[in-house]
């Protein structure tokens, strides 16, 4: 397997199992795994991830670079570190670039 593959099969299991697993126990302000994907792509490009990589071609994760999958997982990485004042941050971000700032601790995406 070729170091694209792995780092795409790392993301995929952060986001898909580990977090959404995670966010039963922590106080995170989402659970769903496509949403641990809009926030971390959103932070990753620091805007909405569809001003940047294609939306409707192929899933954004088989668009994105090495680089950008190896930051893309530190960002995953440190949202299970991190308090949960983190992910909180990382989605209020995200939010505010969608123009939905006032959604964000009102609604468990």
């Amino acid at each position: 397997m070729d170091r694209l593959t792995q780092l795409r099969n790392q993301y995929l299991d952060l986001t898909n199992h580990v977090l959404p697993d995670l966010a039963r126990s922590r106080h995170f302000p989402v659970r769903y795994n496509h949403c641990f994907q809009r926030i971390i792509l959103d932070n990753l490009f620091d805007r909405c991830w569809y001003e940047v990589l294609e939306r409707k071609r192929i899933p954004a994760y088989q668009q994105l670079t090495e680089a950008q999958l190896e930051s893309a997982i530190a960002l995953a990485n440190s949202i299970i570190a991190q308090p949960d004042s983190y992910l909180q941050q990382l989605n209020q971000n995200s939010l505010n670039w969608r123009g939905k700032a006032s959604e964000s601790n009102s609604q468990k995406r």
